[in-house]
């Protein structure tokens, strides 16, 4: 009977360690792609009506127990796009995390630049400051 236990807990064991491992890997390829996005859009877009990659994404991160630290990653990562560091001002901002210290501190680069904005179905470019301030003022979601 103890031999039988002692099987029974090392198989779930394993079982739950396989589980955290490919839910960690899930993450770094969600974070990878998040990092290289072209434009930034919430809500429903284009001709059909989808959200965007970018945001579906941070919705995925924010169901992690690691969230704070994926989007403080994508933020402070030099070869992420200015899109991307928007997202994850919007992750930081739904956390409760995001503050008015953090546009010197982290976003500091992209401040004067211009982000590609898919709305409805036209794409155009805006300030990043504009948009950083309209999350930290209204948030994303």
């Amino acid at each position: 009977m103890k031999r039988i236990f002692i099987v029974t807990t090392l198989f779930f064991t394993s079982l739950c360690s396989l589980y955290c491992y490919a839910n960690e890997n899930h993450y770094e390829t969600i974070e990878t792609n998040l990092s290289q996005v072209g434009y930034f859009s919430l809500g429903m877009n284009g001709f059909v009506g989808r959200i965007s990659e970018g945001e579906v994404a941070v919705i995925d991160i924010l169901k992690s127990k690691s969230a704070t630290d994926i989007f403080l990653r994508i933020a402070n990562n030099p070869k992420a796009t200015a899109e991307s560091k928007l997202y994850a001002a919007c992750g930081l901002k739904q956390l409760g995390k995001l503050n008015h210290n953090d546009v010197k501190s982290i976003f500091e680069k992209e401040w004067g630049e211009d982000v590609s904005v898919l709305k409805a179905d036209i794409l155009r470019k805006e300030k990043f400051k504009y948009l950083y301030f309209g999350i930290l003022n209204h948030g994303c979601m």
